[in-house]
């Protein structure tokens, strides 16, 4: 399943239908228990932000394979919103000098949420849904007013076997396993309520808990904390010139001229905002294959995908060592199991294979030294930066590997029509990579700024010849680019 934006998703056209949940306003409660470390970023940076907050969201869409029945389907969401207590929190912002803080959490109990209608339109073209659709969540999903997850539906004329389902909501509320999960859940609610049927979904935790926990956990980090010496250690590691700093940025390199660039942006960003792109790297024989080479290696499909990493690194600016920031999940205990809520953490990867002549003699020590810093994550991050001290907030490069072929129900993305989304994002010096496993195979999906694509398409293009010759030869040399260094820290081919 792929993970784009919204206008990179094949929309059909047809009659478009908002869901929109309600509460009546004296519903709401001030709740003692805490934002997590990240809700409380974000809200804040909302707040700073003010009127210029725009299109800031993730989501899925998905096709159900029933008529629409609109009764049912305003039961389901319904439903869905008195399962996660995530979705019915919000919170109130307060002036400078309150005694409670900037911002505290309000509640509403499950049985005061409603749902109703909005049409937005019969007979429109695919163009004009996707564009509706899109500035709908772009404007209407933020941090700072609930609800902070909506819906619409796409019925299309003539399709009498099923409807499309598109929610958007606010991270605060919503991480990428939530994204996935909710295909199922979603379904599992709609068949129950048009059949009648039990539908067996098991009950969770409420993220409002796991918040409150963590920020009690946060509480007790002091500079003698394990998390607080390794990412210390982490961001004094800056011996490689292609990522000088503290926090690590995506190499930088000068782009060679005979650089392939067989992977590139389909479509041009917005003024403004950041290029993205999607492109499948492996099928899933290849997929199998290049696993099975890892585990003969007496290694893992994520070490080989970081070595794959560093190789690349190594041909376009001459180091194998690589530094990135990647996410991580924080569902810790079964009773987070699929409850919907920002359980995201990061922790620091270094890849340092040394000088490896192949990809079989890298594996190993490349499993070793990335996973060096993988408990850390238990840690929320907020309270170690502050220790820390210094300009080590936000992630400059970003780096996540999931396996998710696994998932309940990831059989049936394909046929109906199932995708990850995240909303456009303005640009800025950040550079993300999201290499999904699944059963058709391998994707990744990039963010980087506008100018910087060439740089990022070069990059993922040789990252991708690798992969196929891995793939096709069973192994890979490493190749070194002999670079020195120019004014401001990028460097130019000396010689090959």
């Amino acid at each position: 399943m792929e993970y784009t934006e919204l206008d990179d998703y094949s929309m059909p056209g047809g009659t478009v239908t908002a869901w929109e949940p309600t509460v009546e306003a004296s519903e709401w409660q001030t709740d003692s228990r805490q934002l997590s470390y990240m809700h409380l970023e974000h809200a804040r940076r909302a707040v700073r932000e003010s009127d210029d907050w725009y299109s800031q969201w993730i989501g899925t869409a998905f096709r159900i394979q029933r008529p629409l029945d609109r009764e049912a389907f305003s039961r389901t969401l319904v439903a869905w919103y008195r399962r996660h207590e995530a979705f019915r929190t919000s919170v109130r912002v307060h002036g400078s000098g309150n005694p409670q803080g900037d911002l505290t959490r309000i509640t509403v109990a499950a049985d005061a949420v409603s749902v109703r209608e909005r049409a937005f339109g019969s007979d429109l073209e695919p163009a004009e849904v996707s564009e509706l659709v899109t500035e709908y969540f772009n404007t209407t999903v933020t941090p700072l007013a609930w609800p902070h997850c909506i819906a619409v539906t796409v019925e299309s004329p003539g399709d009498d076997e099923g409807f499309l389902v598109v929610f958007a909501a606010d991270h605060t509320v919503m991480d990428a396993y939530t994204q996935v999960f909710a295909i199922r859940e979603l379904t599992a609610l709609y068949l129950a309520e048009v059949t009648g049927d039990p539908h067996g979904l098991a009950a969770f935790g409420s993220y409002l808990d796991f918040s409150d926990a963590e920020r009690r956990l946060g509480e007790q980090i002091d500079a003698n904390n394990a998390a607080v010496s390794q990412w210390r250690n982490f961001f004094d590691d800056t011996t490689t010139a292609v990522q000088p700093e503290p926090i690590p940025r995506f190499p930088q390199f000068a782009v060679p001229a005979e650089a392939p660039r067989t992977i590139t942006a389909q479509r041009a960003p917005a003024e403004g905002f950041q290029t993205t792109l999607s492109h499948w790297l492996l099928d899933p024989a290849e997929t199998k294959r290049f696993d099975a080479i890892c585990k003969a290696a007496g290694s893992s499909m994520t070490a080989g995908i970081y070595t794959a990493l560093s190789m690349t690194a190594a041909a376009l600016t001459g180091s194998a060592d690589l530094r990135f920031i990647s996410p991580v999940h924080t569902r810790n205990a079964i009773e987070w199991g699929e409850a919907v809520g920002w359980f995201v953490g990061i922790i620091p990867v270094a890849v340092r294979p040394g000088r490896p002549l192949r990809f079989t003699d890298a594996l190993t020590t490349v499993a070793a030294t990335s996973a060096q810093y993988k408990d850390v994550g238990g840690a929320p991050f907020a309270p170690v930066a502050e220790l820390i001290g210094g300009d080590v907030t936000p992630p400059g490069f970003v780096v996540s590997y999931i396996d998710l072929r696994h998932a309940e129900g990831s059989t049936e993305w394909e046929p109906r029509a199932a995708r990850v989304l995240r909303s456009a994002t303005r640009d800025a010096d950040e550079v993300y990579f999201w290499i999904n496993r699944i059963p058709t195979g391998v994707n990744v999906s990039s963010r980087f700024p506008a100018e910087g694509a060439p740089a990022v398409e070069t990059f993922l293009s040789v990252f991708h010849a690798i992969l196929k010759q891995i793939v096709t030869d069973g192994d890979c040399e490493y190749t070194y680019r002999t670079a020195e260094l120019v004014a401001g820290g990028s460097p130019v081919v000396a010689d090959r």
